[in-house]
């Protein structure tokens, strides 16, 4: 028997909302949601993802950007409409400088609050070899150690990677931003979260909420990345 070939399978918002408002007894086969349900039902599904995205670190999520230095500028916005004018990273996770002529990379060490308040002269400069992330509330700050010099910055650049934000679903016919593993998982989670404002019994609830979870466990479990773990001392020369 011939397969179909086809591995681009996907769903919409309004689709993921169906699903859900169907686990729920909230419709019946066949049936469309009305038009307050689908709006209810999409907020809810936009703070879901939001609140997802404190789960840790998917691989999907992870990108890599190219930072230009500034002479002197010790901070740098990063953030929509921002100097750096990326979605605001959750968290930064790696971060290094290259020698342009060279082609060669050195690893920066990220610093925690901690220890970036208590560096000697912030606004000593030279090529920058530490970096502390600030994430704000609309923004984040990077702030470099030390502050690029006239040399780093014609010299240099600083490359970070980092979390980024899940994006919303705006319209009906929106993708989730999402990998197919995930599908399940947020049509299960949407579920969750509606059953309690359509009266779901809580045995029932308690039964979807263990479902949920385990369905999304496993597409937790799959999108992290997989390596060696090494421990060593932290010899520090600041």
């Amino acid at each position: 028997m011939a397969t179909s070939g086809s591995t681009s399978y996907n769903i919409t918002r309004d689709g993921i909302i169906k699903g859900a408002l169907r686990l729920i007894g909230a419709i019946a086969q066949g049936e469309l949601p009305t038009t307050d349900q689908t709006t209810e039902a999409a907020e809810a599904l936009n703070l879901m993802v939001k609140a997802w995205e404190a789960d840790g670190m998917p691989l999907w999520g992870i990108e890599e950007y190219d930072m230009t230095l500034v002479s002197g500028q010790r901070e740098y916005t990063i953030g929509s409409g921002q100097t750096v004018n990326i979605p605001k990273p959750l968290k930064v996770l790696q971060v290094w400088n290259t020698n342009i002529a060279g082609e060669i990379d050195t690893p920066m060490r990220i610093l925690t609050k901690q220890e970036y308040n208590i560096l000697g002269n912030k606004t000593s400069q030279g090529i920058p070899i530490q970096a502390y992330y600030d994430p704000q509330r609309e923004y984040g700050v990077l702030s470099l150690f030390p502050v690029p010099d006239s040399n780093a910055a014609s010299g240099y650049h600083v490359s970070f990677v980092y979390q980024r934000p899940f994006e919303d679903f705006v319209n009906a016919t929106d993708n989730p931003d999402f990998p197919q593993e995930w599908l399940e998982a947020l049509k299960y989670g949407l579920a969750v979260r509606l059953a309690p404002e359509y009266g779901l019994p809580i045995e029932q609830r308690q039964l979807l909420n263990k479902e949920a979870q385990e369905v999304k466990q496993i597409a937790l479990n799959f999108g992290l990345e997989e390596g060696s773990l090494y421990f060593q001392r932290d010899f520090r020369s600041w």
